[in-house]
């Protein structure tokens, strides 16, 4: 959809009855001209039957303002209009920045009597103003300007500075018609205001436009999202992407943007073209500072909010509108799907949170990532809170699997953003993954485990009694200080996996023995703290659970299969004691029974002893159970109970 303000007359329909001698007319500035009826097709307000036409020529800039001598109220929009272009306009685009002035008028018979650029103020207009270019040619044009009659103030400010870049737009050859540069046109016109007028309201009401629909193509121009007015067009709120570049990389960047139209088909083209990196690069960080949210405005940090005061926020993805509840609700896990296409040159947003001490552990599956890797222009950024205010970001484009665990300090998330963004442009309009991305969270603990196990034992060689041993046993993910056990590999795109799960640090533990045998009497009672061997210790044990075994390369996958199966949650406790010699006493027939024996606290907990006993974790995320591991007439059960634990 064309900028509606910009309305195309041929040279053809200029005027011919009205010659004007500015030496003549010239009066402290202000000429005034009762200008006889020319015919019926002049396009120029001051060039057709009406009211005499009075103007104010500027100091600084070359243009001459055209008002209604009749209406005192226009004499002051005029004055103000030429007050802003000579000290703010002007000065800011032309002389500062160096674009090219509007082109001058001379060549026309109703030229407002020289070349400076004829700006009028207006009644009845629909809308602040408008730019029409008057040349026969569809790349380049002489243009006059139409503001509205009773503007002030910032709307006067948005105004000016709007329409006078339409007539810088027109002042350059384009290698397309100017008007198929479609989005650019308001856009460049926006971005104008910001670099002139920083924190302009109306135009800040203009970024609604973009931000309530971010997740379309930002070339396509239609109306509906703009939350002041349902009829304007989404390329108002287009000027954000300038304003990016402009504010990272110098506002003399936009300049050679639009000078890049001379040899680029289409304003992308121009970005792909004179951007360092192209799209590729630009477009991730542009993505992100639209979230305009923390941490992307934080003191100090390139964002709209910090450079001219910008509050508004962009709207979620269509598909999820909303933030998702991220919490589990009572069941073991959950799964979130993500839309699997992203529209060209768009940004996608999409926010989780979580409060619920059961939300453990979290595995998102970028499904961009084998498109990302073939050179597509797609990223997914990840932005995350920990419960303690502290936020991470991160780039997840060339990461297919990227684990969380929120039992571990650094992980524990209460808020999760993830940024979905396409750079492409071309006939292909979308980027498409050949699967939906998924965000997956369960119950399953991935810091650490402790609680009581039990194994008693019964021997048919005895008559009576039985053994007895109790512990109290501890699994973490650091028994000598190691990071945490998840898995890294850059190569095939694996952030913080979780490849095992953890690992044996200490074991309260107590042996009951009390048993006849040949009726001799056995009887030990001791008790004792066993350290795991990884800290020179007497104990060793293993905890393995299937947590997103899925996210795992093949060979380590099918290893954890081997032991455990493959069910989600299902787990081996195994721990033992490696000390021996525990001296205990008998009594009964002597010399045959003696009066010591020995013995050793051995297992303290074993939960299966083939993947097809597994056991799965709770609903309550805990591990608990029991297993029955020798057969009749001897019996070992063991049993245990073991909870999650968050890091303190």
């Amino acid at each position: 959809m064309l900028d509606a303000s910009e309305n195309r007359v041929s040279s053809q329909r200029r005027t011919k009855g009205v010659q004007m001698d500015v030496s003549k007319l010239l009066l402290a500035g202000i000429v005034a001209i009762a200008f006889a009826s020319p015919p019926a097709e002049a396009a120029r307000p001051a060039c057709s039957a009406g009211a005499p036409w009075v103007s104010l020529a500027g100091n600084v800039a070359n243009v001459r303002v055209w008002y209604d001598q009749a209406s005192t109220a226009d004499l002051a929009e005029a004055q103000a209009i030429v007050a802003a272009l000579d000290n703010d306009v002007w000065p800011t685009l032309v002389t500062d920045l160096a674009f090219q002035a509007p082109l001058g008028d001379l060549s026309l018979n109703c030229d407002g009597g020289d070349d400076r650029l004829d700006i009028f103020v207006v009644a009845g207009l629909t809308g602040l103003g408008r730019v029409t270019p008057e040349s026969a040619s569809p790349n380049q044009s002489i243009t006059y300007l139409e503001i509205a009659s009773g503007l002030s103030g910032e709307q006067l400010q948005y105004a000016v500075a709007h329409y006078f870049m339409h007539a810088v737009e027109w002042s350059y050859v384009m290698v397309s018609p100017q008007l198929s540069y479609g989005w650019m046109r308001n856009a460049l016109g926006n971005w104008a205001v910001e670099a002139v007028y920083p924190g302009n309201p109306t135009l800040q009401d203009d970024a609604s436009c973009h931000m309530n629909s971010t997740f379309r193509s930002i070339d396509v121009v239609s109306a509906g999202p703009c939350t002041s007015d349902a009829t304007r067009t989404r390329d108002y709120g287009a000027y954000l992407l300038y304003q990016y570049i402009g504010r990272t990389q110098g506002n003399a960047k936009v300049r050679e943007l639009l000078a890049a139209t001379s040899a680029s088909a289409t304003a992308l083209d121009a970005i792909e073209t004179t951007v360092t990196g192209g799209l590729r690069t630009l477009w991730p960080k542009y993505a992100k500072t639209l979230w305009n949210k923390q941490p992307v405005t934080r003191a100090g940090r390139p964002s709209f909010r910090n450079w001219d005061g910008l509050t508004t926020v962009p709207a979620f993805a269509p598909d999820r509108p909303t933030p998702v509840d991220g919490n589990l609700a009572g069941t073991r896990e959950a799964t979130t799907t993500l839309s699997k296409s992203v529209a060209n040159v768009s940004t996608r947003f999409y926010r989780f949170t979580f409060s619920a001490v059961g939300t453990r552990s979290l595995m998102f599956r970028n499904t961009f990532y084998p498109l990302y890797k073939a050179g597509k222009k797609v990223s997914v950024q990840a932005m995350w809170r920990t419960e303690s205010g502290t936020w991470t970001e991160e780039n997840w484009s060339a990461k297919e699997w990227i684990g969380l665990c929120r039992d571990a300090k650094s992980q524990r998330i209460s808020e999760l953003v993830i940024v979905v963004a396409s750079g492409e442009v071309g006939a292909t309009t979308q980027v498409v993954a050949a699967t939906s991305p998924t965000l997956k969270r369960n119950n399953i603990g991935c810091w650490a485990f402790s609680g009581s196990v039990k194994r008693t034992d019964v021997n048919a060689t005895w008559s009576s009694g039985q053994i007895v041993v109790t512990a109290n046993v501890l699994f973490d993910y650091k028994p000598n200080g190691i990071a945490a056990l998840q898995y890294n590999d850059a190569a095939t795109g694996r952030l913080r996996v979780p490849i095992a799960s953890p690992l044996f640090r200490r074991a309260n533990w107590s042996v009951a023995e009390a048993f006849t045998e040949n009726s001799c009497n056995y009887l030990l009672n001791a008790s004792g703290i066993d350290t795991s061997i990884v800290l020179g210790g007497l104990a060793a044990g293993n905890l393995v659970i299937n947590n997103f075994a899925e996210s795992l390369p093949s060979n380590l996958r099918s290893d954890q299969y081997g032991v455990v199966g493959s069910k989600r949650g299902a787990y081996l406790v195994e721990s033992h004691s490696l000390r021996f010699n525990l001296p205990g006493t008998v009594t009964g027939p002597q010399p045959d029974c003696g009066t010591q024996y020995f013995s050793a606290p051995s297992a303290f907990v074993l939960t299966h002893t083939s993947p097809a006993q597994a056991k799965v974790v709770t609903l309550a995320g805990r591990l608990k159970g029991s297993f029955q591991s020798a057969a009749s007439p001897d019996s070992v059960l063991f049993e245990w109970d073991l909870a999650p634990l968050r890091e303190p």
